[in-house]
């Protein structure tokens, strides 16, 4: 399991591990600065790239999925939508507002 905390949640409990235990600060704060170096420039606009196709990809057949729901005369709702689209029902939950308006 992976959880999110904030820099100042993290040095607190850097503090606590500092006062019990030294090999076990210096060994999360290896991994720490591991991640941190391993956020390039190129890696960050190379996933923000990656993610707009999907999610342009998603549109399109979410929008393509209603044209053909609206031709075949059929109820067009999410969950249809997401079958005729072939992508998985939360996916198409975020495009709610759109489809519920055609």
């Amino acid at each position: 399991m992976r959880i999110t905390i904030s820099n100042n949640e993290f040095y607190e409990l850097q503090k606590i591990l500092a006062q019990n235990d030294m090999s076990l600060y210096n060994r999360i704060n290896e991994e720490f600065q591991k991640s941190i170096q391993s956020k390039t420039k190129k890696k960050i606009k190379a996933t923000q790239k990656a993610n707009k196709a999907k999610k342009d990809k998603s549109k399109k057949a979410v929008l393509n999925a209603v044209n053909i729901l609206r031709l075949e005369n059929k109820n067009i709702t999410v969950y249809s939508v997401a079958k005729m689209a072939e992508i998985s029902y939360n996916t198409a939950k975020k495009y709610k507002d759109f489809i519920l308006a055609q």
